[in-house]
């Protein structure tokens, strides 16, 4: 429950706060459910996460869902293969970050905005997989 509230407040201080330098906590979170191997609930954040995100934006919802969808599959992959440590994993989900972006927008893109776009946004994934670790949030899940 904790964990939807924080996910629910993170969305809003993306829809407030839309600039480069916030990073978007509830990417961590979600995170959080893939890597505790809460699929389902996973997915519905990233509907829900797609529909709220599509009223407050001129992206185009199968544009968002096809962002968070890359990236949660690629942080699924990493969870599979890799040490499951929040260092591993934030770098990787960070990693992926970047990768999506390139995918979906392709490399005419501003460098320097997408550098602390994905630096920010790596930052706080570290922060929230960090917290969830020490809080041990994984172990709750089983």
């Amino acid at each position: 429950m904790l964990l939807s509230i924080s996910l629910l407040l993170s969305l809003v201080l993306h829809i407030l706060i839309p600039t480069v330098f916030v990073p978007l906590f509830f990417l961590g979170i979600l995170s959080i459910y893939i890597l505790g191997k809460q699929y389902l609930p996973a997915l519905i954040w990233i509907v829900i996460i797609v529909l709220i995100l599509q009223r407050s934006s001129i992206t185009i919802w199968w544009q968002l869902g096809l962002y968070y969808l890359l990236w949660s599959i690629g942080v699924y992959i990493s969870s599979i293969f890799l040490d499951k440590s929040w260092p591993v994993q934030s770098i990787m989900a960070t990693l992926f970050l970047l990768i999506t972006n390139f995918i979906l927008n392709g490399i005419n893109i501003d460098y320097m905005n997408i550098t602390i776009y994905t630096l920010v946004n790596g930052l706080g994934i570290a922060i929230v997989l960090y917290i969830a670790e020490k809080s041990k949030i994984y172990e709750k899940f089983v």
